[in-house]
């Protein structure tokens, strides 16, 4: 059961990741669709799918990684928050085409820099390596500076 919510769950962070893309392009085209109601409700309900899956996993943990406990779990939370902020920035808060560039290429950072961190599987084994806490640091900073 648990990879069956593991795959559950990236197969939800693929599909944000692509109604984020689609609707972004949209936005930058001007276009009407980008008002299309599965494009403005989708993400929501994939959001909370995504929780749920999430709280799962927490839960059903094998490697006893937990957010707030250890830096890995917090990073990995840190690193989604980040990704869905930065989406709000490219689709809503920004207004200028510019703006609306950093906050997608913020959004495609902040995914592929979570995705690596979940995707070591050096840290599983021996405990967290330099690149690992290089993230964490970079992760808490960049925190520190949003608050």
């Amino acid at each position: 059961m648990y990879m069956i919510v593991k795959h559950t769950h990236l197969t939800i962070i693929a599909l944000t990741f692509i109604f984020f893309i689609i609707n972004f392009v949209l936005i930058l085209k001007g276009s009407d669709k980008a008002n299309n109601k599965l494009l403005k409700i989708g993400p929501h309900i994939l959001y909370a799918l995504f929780i749920c899956t999430f709280i799962y996993l927490v839960i059903e943990n094998p490697l006893n990684l937990y957010p707030f406990i250890n830096g890995w779990g917090s990073s990995k939370l840190a690193g989604f928050v980040l990704y869905v902020l930065s989406i709000t920035l490219a689709l809503k808060w920004a207004k200028k085409t510019a703006w609306r560039i950093i906050g997608l290429i913020s959004a495609v950072f902040w995914l592929f820099m979570t995705a690596r961190l979940g995707f070591a599987d050096h840290i599983k084994i021996k405990g967290m390596s330099e690149e690992t806490h290089a993230f964490i640091e970079l992760t808490q900073t960049s925190l520190a500076a949003i608050c």
